[in-house]
């Protein structure tokens, strides 16, 4: 056998060169000069919802988030400016919608209340009644196809396609913990958007993680977040959780070409559609109303997520020390002595270090007067100022501020320096925390104050 890297690389190549020559086709190398690039993304709603793209709205189960779908598609068909997600008015276009979770019939109605030209509206399903969920796989086949060749007939101009639930539409061969799949199965979903120049919203849950890392939030698979150009998450704060949820959050929380928006609280308004019967209360639901949160959705999960966690931890012993001290204090809106609180709380068998640092935490001590017992008050009582902790942080408001007048101080009674049998008056220092004399040996604190 004939050993060919003997010979030098260059007569090596040059030997196969026709045979190494690159087939003949449409794949090659291509000068970046003369790529003609495709255009800059396209909005639905800027900042929102692109065109020839996949966004995803992902929430918790029950929250009100086809509700999202709902109102914005409704202002698409009746060609209406939706302000809460920056969509303007344009002539009114076609939405294409599949749904797997909700009845047909609720559908409907929920989309006559959002103000929606039922026209323009078109349920792609199997059945006369709506009902029927067409199934799709990782290619442009099957039921994929035929919703393509709807979208290019001249009949229908759709401007939205919503899928909700997305994950009920996927193929049962496709298994989306498989990231490779995952992938397979929404790469039909971006051809058909950049196809049409449509957009799609494909609508999932979040799973049951106790977390506000809104990465780990995703349900069904992290392929989601990954290959959608738009995330937008819908949420509820603790307290609409609470009082049965008046209100839904909703705010981008991933975008690939564009700043992140602020989150938006949408309104919840039951009304009645049908006449009420024993079987039927013929209500249906809205997003009325909205606000700007001024901050976007990951913050504000984050700060629910913390407000929870403070609710359920269990208090310290410092904390339970403090509510014992306000209660206490309560009934002693002009102080108290300080003894009488240490002795309060040594009675609830408060540790001394507890004790010590819950009254530091809430108020401060100070004598009545010259040769007076300490006296303890809140900070909210005391009229004690201290020159350094009492300064103003804002340095503009502080900083080579001159007096408005002159600030006379009164002069102290000189006390006497030696006791009445000749000897010398020591100088005896308050305990930082009680008030109480120090002892000589003893440097701020007494020693059953010592944290």
């Amino acid at each position: 056998m004939t050993d060919d890297y003997a010979q030098p690389p260059e007569d090596y190549w040059a030997g196969r060169a026709d045979a190494d020559a690159p087939p003949a086709g449409n794949l090659k190398p291509r000068k970046l000069s003369e790529i003609k690039a495709p255009p800059p993304t396209q909005w639905l709603a800027k900042g929102w919802i692109p065109y020839s793209e996949i966004t995803v709205l992902v929430g918790e189960e029950g929250l009100g988030k086809s509700l999202a779908w709902v109102r914005w598609a409704a202002a698409v068909t009746a060609g209406r400016a939706d302000q809460s997600i920056s969509l303007p008015a344009r002539k009114p276009r076609d939405v294409v919608v599949i749904v797997t979770e909700d009845n047909p019939g609720e559908v409907k109605a929920r989309l006559a209340l959002a103000g929606a030209d039922l026209d323009h509206v078109y349920l792609f399903s199997s059945e006369a009644d709506g009902t029927g969920n067409p199934v799709f796989g990782n290619a442009m086949n099957g039921d994929m196809a035929t919703l393509d060749a709807y979208l290019s007939q001249q009949e229908i101009d759709a401007a939205l396609i919503v899928v909700d639930a997305w994950v009920d539409t996927v193929a049962g061969s496709l298994t989306l913990k498989d990231s490779q799949q995952a992938r397979q199965a929404m790469h039909p979903w971006k051809m058909l958007a950049q196809r049409h120049r449509l957009a799609v919203i494909l609508m999932t849950h979040t799973n049951r993680m106790s977390t506000a890392n809104t990465r780990d939030l995703m349900g069904s698979t992290a392929v989601l977040r990954q290959k959608a150009r738009m995330v937008l998450f819908a949420a509820r704060s603790p307290e609409d959780k609470e009082s049965g949820g008046d209100y839904v959050w909703i705010g981008p929380d991933k975008s690939n070409v564009t700043g992140i928006s602020d989150a938006v609280k949408y309104r919840l308004k039951i009304a009645n559609v049908r006449p009420a019967t024993d079987d039927d209360p013929g209500t249906t639901a809205c997003l009325d109303t909205y606000t700007r949160a001024h901050t976007v959705i990951r913050n504000l999960l984050a700060e629910w997520k913390e407000q929870e966690d403070q609710a359920t931890r269990p208090k310290s012993k410092q904390e339970q020390a403090q509510d014992a001290i306000r209660e206490f204090m309560a009934n002693h809106p002009n102080g108290c002595p300080t003894e009488d609180l240490k002795q309060h709380l040594e009675e609830l068998e408060f540790g001394k270090t507890a004790s010590e640092n819950a009254r530091k935490a809430l108020g401060v001590s100070s004598p009545a007067g010259y040769g007076q017992p300490y006296v303890y008050r809140l900070n909210s009582q005391s009229s004690y100022s201290d020159p350094i902790s009492q300064e103003p942080k804002n340095s503009r408001n502080t900083r080579n501020t001159e007096p408005s007048r002159a600030v006379r101080v009164p002069s102290l009674p000189t006390l006497p320096s030696f006791l009445s049998n000749g000897d010398e008056l020591g100088t005896i220092s308050p305990c930082h925390a009680c008030g109480d004399p120090l002892d000589d040996g003893e440097h701020g604190h007494h020693q059953e104050c010592a944290a």
